[in-house]
């Protein structure tokens, strides 16, 4: 079997090697039908740059291979018929989240397809998006993020699915914040983020920039928040509020700043951002970082970490990226 050349990697183009990915989890996903392994055999012979990259691929795909397996058959099928309506990048980012795509010992994506497809509001690898309400709400949504709402006469309902934003209120109608661990209330003229499912983060947290606030726990606690606190909970405990510190909003200006922050966790928040896949090896994760690195181009934060500390940066297709030590 041929194996990878990371020499000629840049020569496949993008979108052929996103093509081989999803042929190749279907094919290794366990509900994989007869008229779809004869439809991959009859895209790999279609030209001489899909054979490379399926060729490519399968040098690389132990991964793939075992971690596919863990799926479940009935999980799997539900993201294979999506094929038929979804975008083929939507869909392999739902396998990613799976745990499908390179399961390598640090998580690829950890939540699931359906609320980035689903969602009132979401943002894609990258992205950041402000979103206007009725009633004088404004909100600023961080990469990989979902968001429902729903207005009642009560006030306005906002269940945060995933990622984080940031929530800017004015006169308004009440409005209730729901993760899946809590919901939070904020007085009117609050300021403040919440975020849920990020790196190294337990449950949800909340950083109350301006005005007070409510947190209420899913089995009953409540906690007042006032400004700069900052508190992080899950369905039944919470830590002790803390001070907010100015790294909280940096993301909001295109920036992660880290302050003696292991490089796994960076790695990690560089992560979200990248179009692919970053991995750290866990030899080097431990090693301390401290600066600051842009989120909008995350493989110059890349290069720049490779330039300060004992590491390097192996590409794979331009969408895989490993760092192991220099």
């Amino acid at each position: 079997m041929k194996r990878f050349d990371a020499a000629n990697a840049h020569a496949l183009d993008q979108d052929i090697v996103e093509q081989a990915m999803l042929w190749m989890v279907t094919l290794q996903s366990g509900v994989c039908t007869e008229s779809e392994r004869q439809a991959c055999d009859h895209w790999r012979k279609q030209s001489a740059a899909h054979e490379m990259a399926w060729q490519r691929l399968t040098g690389l795909n132990r991964d793939v291979r075992e971690s596919a397996q863990l799926i479940a058959p009935q999980s799997a099928r539900r993201l294979l018929q999506a094929r038929h309506t979804s975008t083929r990048r939507g869909l392999l980012k739902g396998f990613a989240g799976l745990g499908v795509v390179l399961a390598t010992g640090v998580s690829v994506r950890e939540r699931v397809l359906l609320p980035e497809l689903f969602s009132d509001y979401r943002t894609a690898t990258g992205e950041r998006r402000t979103v206007s309400l009725a009633d004088g709400v404004g909100l600023t949504l961080d990469t990989h993020t979902a968001l429902d709402t729903q207005t009642s006469a009560s006030g306005l309902d906002l269940t945060l699915n995933l990622g984080r934003m940031l929530l800017t209120q004015t006169d308004t109608l009440p409005v209730t914040l729901n993760t899946a661990h809590g919901r939070v209330l904020p007085a009117r003229y609050s300021r403040l983020i919440i975020s849920q499912g990020l790196p190294g983060q337990r449950g949800t947290q909340v950083q109350l920039l301006a005005g007070s606030a409510s947190v209420e726990l899913n089995r009953g606690d409540r906690i007042s928040l006032d400004t700069g606190q900052q508190l992080t909970f899950d369905s039944h405990a919470h830590d002790e509020a803390t001070r907010v510190t100015a790294a909280s909003t940096a993301w909001l200006s295109g920036l992660l700043i880290a302050e003696r922050m292991p490089l796994g966790q960076v790695i990690a928040q560089l992560n979200r951002y990248r179009r692919g896949v970053v991995r750290c090896d866990p030899a080097v994760a431990a090693l301390q970082v401290s600066g600051s690195f842009s989120i909008d181009r995350p493989d110059a934060s890349l290069d720049l970490l490779a330039r300060v500390l004992p590491i390097r940066v192996q590409r794979v297709f331009g969408y895989w990226a490993n760092v192991v030590a220099a």
